[in-house]
């Protein structure tokens, strides 16, 4: 499904230019085909949703957090969802067959010395995790988790 939608987004685009080329055609309709087939590749490519992690999770309660995880190198965003328990905090990013979730980061509970909100990097908001052990945190973007703090505390386990 995703090449397929990858296709028509390039043969639109090739067409679209060609047309472009010749002066007095009309080519905005072309344009009203592209742009939701760019929305359809996003979201078939990289949205996860809470009925996703669900379903690979089974009924165990978690807090479900749209986000997005900083690479180590600060290099990229891999777009996904944080997922958090009282005993594990894991990230999900989209499996590109199948349109399934798998697990991209996760460390346990314990192993969270601690968290802070706020600027991750120069231009995204979010929550930054300090790991026993380890000298950089691990980053993930989102500006819903700042308003969710209580939520976090106590999935977390941290309420005091």
């Amino acid at each position: 499904m995703k090449r397929a939608v990858l296709f028509l987004i390039l043969a639109v685009f090739a067409i679209f230019v060609y047309y472009a080329s010749f002066k007095g055609m009309i080519i905005w309709p072309l344009m009203a085909i592209e742009i939701p087939l760019v929305a359809v590749y996003y979201v078939i490519s990289s949205v996860v949703t809470e009925k996703m992690v669900r379903k690979q999770r089974g009924n165990e309660s978690f807090m479900f957090v749209r986000a997005s995880m900083i690479t180590p190198d600060s290099t990229t965003l891999v777009p996904g969802a944080l997922t958090i328990t009282s005993s594990e905090v894991i990230f999900y990013s989209r499996k590109w067959a199948k349109g399934g979730v798998s697990i991209a980061w996760s460390c346990s509970v314990p192993e969270i010395s601690e968290y802070s909100l706020g600027k991750v990097d120069g231009f995204h908001k979010g929550i930054s995790l300090t790991l026993n052990g380890h000298d950089e945190p691990q980053k993930f973007v989102s500006n819903a988790i700042q308003s969710r703090e209580s939520d976090l505390r106590r999935a977390l386990g941290w309420d005091s």
